[in-house]
């Protein structure tokens, strides 16, 4: 029973939706919603400490700092740097209670509120479970919602989430290639002269 109603704050905050929700479009997760301007965040997260995503850099990406949040031990929000700079794209959340229990009862309030999953995104072996499931709206915008369980010590062990909005990554994406095309100017790309340093001795 002691884990019963610190669970009950957790699944609080996260159903509590924006009325977006409610037409199948939900954009909003723990208090966070895609596409508005990280700035008003700023109290669960070190601004200061922004980083661009090393394999994204049309986006950049800052910690959410460590039980901001109930039941949250971390994750980050990404947001925009080029066509629309500092708009919220993506939240990635990782919780105090790593146990697949707590997993199971977030998927099935998932279930409840979207139906089935669109797609398992995790491996043969049950070492990571990921479903995803994808949302679209009448304006062709479509944002995507990951919940995954891990006991891959490298794979974010855990359970965590992950809420996209796939149209604003895009275009974030399709500006920094009109800008930059392959990597900002001044970024030249050396060609590999032999394999043998990258075999391991």
């Amino acid at each position: 029973m002691r884990k019963a109603f610190p669970l009950l704050i957790v699944l609080a905050v996260l159903f509590a939706t924006s009325a977006s929700a409610a037409d199948g479009f939900p954009k909003s997760i723990a208090g966070f919603t895609l596409g508005e301007s990280v700035e008003r965040y700023g109290q669960y997260c070190r601004m200061e400490q922004s980083v661009p995503v090393s394999d994204a850099p049309f986006l950049s990406e800052v910690l959410v700092k460590p039980d901001v949040l109930p039941g949250v031990r971390g994750g980050s929000l990404a947001f925009g740097n080029c066509r629309n700079q500092g708009s919220l794209v993506r939240v990635k959340l990782k919780f105090n209670d790593r146990g697949k229990g707590f997993f199971d009862k977030l998927y099935d309030r998932y279930e409840n509120a979207f139906g089935e999953p669109d797609k398992y995104l995790g491996d043969a072996f049950k070492n990571v479970i990921a479903w995803l499931w994808l949302f679209r709206n009448d304006k062709g915008e479509e944002v995507s919602l990951v919940l995954m369980w891990s006991r891959d010590k490298e794979v974010r062990p855990g359970v965590s989430i992950k809420m996209t909005h796939r149209t604003l990554m895009d275009a974030e994406y399709e500006c920094y290639m009109e800008r930059f095309g392959d990597g900002p100017s001044g970024s030249g790309k050396s060609a590999i002269r032999s394999l043998d340093a990258y075999v391991p001795r």
